[in-house]
């Protein structure tokens, strides 16, 4: 037998620092863990913003759910969730004194003490962004024009079989204004791109990748096409 298939036969009440709850990604923020932010211990480049109504893994269901709020995110590595202060190599927290209440809470053999505080008081970017910075009215326009709720609608008329043309070449544009405002904030206003993925969340490029479009950029141009099923 494995040691990994003795480590599930065996109950278990204690952590074994396998970081499995790590790789699997970072916590949600709560409104306790501003004090963190407060004290410099984690930056906004060390965040991610999951929008309203993004599809994201619903950990009481345990299946991808389009959320009903807002909510902030610590970041993954690369293209992964693995959250960006956990040490694979020598199976670590950079901040382990200093983690956040999900953090503290989790107990993967005992999940109870976890589970009531799951989607309650979340932060979201306006808690910690403050509200005289310009960069507040353009992710105001963001989220009006860029919002979820029109890409779901128009990722379903393509699963219905709607005019598909006309709802590919509306998620291209609605492509198209989320690369601008992304850009316009870094061009015009000094954002710095490390804390991009804070301010307006995942590219929605990237998005409707996982959600089996595909993007190519060619010319300055957008061509957005479904992959074959």
């Amino acid at each position: 037998m494995s040691k990994e298939e003795n480590q599930k036969r065996i109950p278990r009440n204690s952590c074994i620092r396998c970081g499995t709850c790590c790789l699997k990604g970072g916590p949600v923020l709560h409104q306790k863990d501003k004090k963190i932010l407060l004290a410099g211990h984690i930056r906004h480049q060390h965040l991610v913003t999951i929008r309203k109504g993004e599809l994201a893994l619903n950990p009481v269901s345990g299946n991808l759910e389009p959320v009903p709020q807002e909510l902030i995110k610590v970041r993954g590595k690369g293209k992964d969730w693995t959250c960006c202060f956990y040490n694979k190599k020598e199976a670590s927290c950079a901040i382990y004194a200093h983690r956040f209440i999900e953090c503290r809470l989790l107990k993967c053999w005992d999940t109870s003490e976890l589970m009531p505080v799951i989607g309650k008081n979340t932060i979201i970017r306006a808690d910690i962004v403050n509200s005289n910075d310009p960069i507040m009215r353009v992710i105001e326009t963001h989220e009006q024009v860029c919002s979820y709720h029109e890409v779901e609608n128009l990722i379903s008329d393509l699963s219905r079989g709607t005019d598909k043309s006309k709802a590919l070449a509306k998620l291209t544009e609605l492509v198209r204004k989320d690369l601008s405002i992304r850009s316009y904030a870094i061009a015009e206003l000094g954002l710095k791109a490390e804390f991009e993925l804070f301010i307006f969340g995942r590219p929605l490029f990237k998005v409707l990748s996982d959600r089996g479009l595909s993007v190519r950029f060619t010319q300055g141009d957008i061509h957005l096409n479904r992959n074959p099923s």
